[in-house]
């Protein structure tokens, strides 16, 4: 070989390791000496839809990713469909529908391939189109002008009926059957081209491509109780000419537990669960002093009515019988009187005075005889009301203890244990939360901002790659370094002489067109490499286009939910401390009439029990008014035995008589007074007894109106936030053990995403065939001008 070729083999071998290192692939470098191998499984599975909406193709791409040293023996579960080597030419090594890898890692080893995705996809994706009104196919749209709307139905279909266990608020557990997806998170993107105009979308982030369109991207969070299984959004714009645009959609499971977006939601759910059960708490020990409020009042009542049987009695006692015999008394005194002093007038008429005296003292015994049996029921009647008093007062002071027991259940800002602390304590965690969603929201605006933005709003990371690609693609398309080298190398095959005399020449001959043939393969072989290269710059150049467009579409709009959630949540707390504040103002009234229903309870007693030991009195003294009264009748039956006692001592009677005229008048007059008063009390009770049912019912009615419905309340809003909380938590076991289509190998980090194309239709198809059918034609004839010149040369 000459030392021209071997500098031009050298030059090329130097161009691919300049290639190599530009690119960055040269070889690995181990890392430490380990005996661990991190084993990462990758699924991406690849639909292509028709513009119709019908699946075409589905693909799952498989990547086993190696990292560490020592051996590892993988079996990975694979769909055997269609399955081929991304890598090279060999096979793959299937046992019992695993891949099965057994290899030694010093540092990273990959493997990849692709097969036909044989199970259920997660997405039903739906498109519709109209123009100016008018449902059409897609086909219809190419060419036309007017006004089009898309509508895309994005559903998630991984849903399954599963019972979930959530607290009633009472310290037990309720069941209920939920619809559990696996949670589902996801974009969908497309270009609106430079001839459609007043591009509008209520749902859709909209920016420019940088060439005359417009970008559409949706986000998506297909899972509840966040989100929603289906997702329905659209746009409108003007046509001319019209097409109907490509569209990309990405979706990827999720664990809305481990995710710092959704996390912080589940936090909040189980805080209004936990509210609710505080919210019972408080309501059942309100409810619990209102029943005793009611049964106290209840105790008030019956005392009221007893009192007001007493009274009753009394005052029939004063007005029917007492009060006539005092009256009764007091004539029969004055008659007594009168004889008497008709006595002392004359020992002569004392046949005749004896008689009137006979007569006046039946009358006076029979008077002082209805005094007493009057005595004796006021006496009675006013003892029963004193025994029945004192539980009008015991009523009155568990009214009191009630009442109290329910301002101290309220209780202070400064207490987390009862009702208004417990709402204070709600207040500032809602603060915090909001607080918490604030920074969230921040960071997230700065993660997006530290991603760059470079001039022309083109990011410097995606566009740093999109540049490495740009190049290699220039490097790797026609006339470039690589087809020059080729070209060059076809020529020196043709420059070759036959030497078909001269063995030393053809020896020669043999071996330069050898090397350039073996050349020529290995820059093949190179350019094959570098394609894939160039294939995998463009899925990094997507990825970090999804990353940001995720940031800027539905990580930093959910942060903004979150604090209008929060907001919402903060302004209900503010109304419920109000309302807490306005039942404990109520609260210290009712205790305000309290105390002064228990000074009027206290004063009643302590004038029935005076007015008791008066009758009690008054019956003493008309029992001896009875006594002396038969004593003078049966005095009077020995008138006409003793005439001569009767002149003597009639003097001393006429006074004795005077006396009691005066005596019975007096008592005939009180007892009058008494029995307005007993009258009066009757009145006043019988109005009290009439007027105090209101308070149990008043009680009952608050309970069965006020603090019940409150404890209903609280347990649906405890149910509810704990069956969203259950809700979560499932669909997180659910990403925890479906998240993968065909699943990882044991102890490996598995990562599931799914990619649904829908291809556009603009009526090119038929123009593209006759292009490539005339640029092949054109290629030939090129090729073989190349040819013509170098057997010339």
């Amino acid at each position: 070989m000459s030392t021209g070729n071997k500098l031009r083999r050298g030059s090329a071998t130097f161009g691919i390791l300049a290639l190599l290192t530009l690119f960055g692939t040269s070889p690995a470098v181990a890392g430490a000496d380990s005996d661990d191998v991190d084993v990462t499984n990758t699924e991406t599975v690849k639909v292509y839809m028709s513009p119709e909406g019908e699946i075409g193709s589905k693909r799952v791409y498989e990547q086993l990713a190696m990292t560490g040293t020592g051996g590892v023996n993988i079996a990975n579960p694979i769909s055997t469909s269609g399955l081929r080597n991304l890598d090279g030419f060999s096979g793959i090594e299937v046992e019992d529908g695993n891949q099965v890898v057994e290899t030694k890692v010093a540092g990273v080893k990959k493997t990849r391939s692709v097969s036909d995705f044989t199970g259920k996809l997660p997405l039903d994706v739906q498109v519709a189109y109209k123009v100016d009104g008018e449902s059409v196919k897609p086909g219809d749209v190419v060419g036309k002008s007017g006004k089009l709307e898309v509508d895309f139905t994005v559903t998630n279909v991984t849903a399954k009926q599963q019972q979930v266990s959530v607290p009633d608020a009472k310290g037990g557990k309720v069941t209920k059957t939920e619809d559990i997806a696996l949670p589902m998170v996801g974009s969908l993107s497309t270009v609106a081209p430079p001839n459609f105009t007043h591009v509008a979308s209520k749902q859709a982030n909209m920016a420019g491509d940088g060439e005359g369109g417009t970008k559409l991207s949706f986000t998506m969070t297909l899972f509840e109780p966040i989100g929603s299984t289906t997702a329905h959004f659209g746009y409108t714009a003007d046509i001319t000419d019209g097409i109907v645009p490509r569209v990309d959609i990405s979706a990827l499971p999720v664990n809305p537990l481990e995710s710092p977006t959704f996390a912080s939601a589940a936090t909040s759910y189980q805080g209004g669960a936990d509210t609710g059960t505080q919210l019972v708490d408080g309501a059942a020990k309100i409810d619990d002093n209102l029943l005793r409020l009611r049964d106290g009042s209840q105790a008030l009542l019956a005392g009221l009515i007893k009192l007001r049987d007493g009274a009753d009695q009394l005052d029939d006692g004063l007005v029917g019988e007492a009060a006539p015999g005092a009256d009764q008394l007091a004539a029969g005194s004055g008659a007594l009187d009168a004889g008497l002093g008709k006595l002392a007038a004359g020992a002569a008429k004392l046949s005749g005075g004896t008689g009137d005296l006979a007569d006046g003292t039946e009358s006076a015994l029979a008077g002082s005889k209805k005094l007493t049996s009057g005595l004796k029921q006021i006496s009675g009647g006013l003892g029963t009301l004193a025994g029945q008093l004192p539980s009008a007062t015991d009523g009155t002071e568990r009214l009191q203890a009630g009442v109290d027991q329910l301002i101290v259940g309220m209780g202070t800002e400064g207490n987390p244990q009862t009702l208004i602390g417990g709402l204070k304590a709600l207040d500032d965690g809602l603060q915090q939360l909001k607080t918490g969603s604030t920074a969230l929201k921040g960071g997230l605006q700065q993660l997006t901002a530290g991603l760059g933005r470079a001039k022309g709003g083109v990011d410097q990371s995606k566009g740093g790659v999109d540049a490495a690609k740009g190049g290699l693609d220039a490097k790797l398309g026609p006339g470039g370094p690589i087809d020059q080298l080729i070209v060059g190398l076809n020529a020196l095959e043709n420059a070759i002489p036959a030497c078909t005399n001269d063995p030393t020449c053809k020896a020669i001959a043999s071996q330069l067109k050898a090397g350039a043939t073996s050349a020529k393969t290995d820059l093949q072989q190179l350019s094959g490499g570098l394609g894939q290269i160039s294939g995998g710059l463009g899925q990094v150049s997507t990825g970090l286009g999804g990353a940001i467009d995720g940031l800027n579409t539905q990580l930093i709009p959910g942060a903004g939910e979150i604090e209008g959630g929060l907001d919402k949540s903060l302004a209900g707390v503010a109304q419920l401390r109000t309302g807490a504040g306005d039942v404990k103002g109520g609260l210290i009234q009712v205790q305000d009439g309290l105390v002064q229903l228990a000074d009027g309870v206290t004063a009643a007693v302590t004038g029935v029990s005076k007015l008791n030991a008066g009758a009690d009195r008054a019956y003493d003294g008309s029992s001896d008014l009875s006594d002396g009264l038969v004593k003078i009748d049966n005095g009077a039956n020995q008138v006409d035995d003793g005439a001569n006692q009767v002149a003597t001592g009639a003097s001393d009677a006429s006074d004795g008589s005077g006396q009691l005229a005066v005596g019975a008048a007096k008592l005939s007059s009180g007892l009058g007074d008494a029995a307005d008063g007993s009258t009066q009390i009757a009145n006043g009770l019988d109005t009290a007894a009439a007027s105090a049912p209101r308070l149990p019912q008043g009680a009952q009615q608050l309970s069965d109106e006020g603090t019940k419905k409150l404890m209903a309340a609280g347990e649906a809003t405890t149910q509810t936030y704990s069956e969203l909380v259950a809700v979560m938590k499932a669909g997180a076991q659910r990403a925890s053990t479906s998240s993968m289509a065909y699943g990882a190998p044991e102890g490996a980090v598995g990562l599931t995403a799914y990619s649904y194309a829908i291809e556009g239709a603009d009526g090119e198809g038929s123009r593209n065939l006759v292009r490539t059918f005339g640029g092949l034609a054109l290629l030939g004839a090129a090729l073989g001008g190349v040819a013509l010149r170098r057997r010339r040369i």
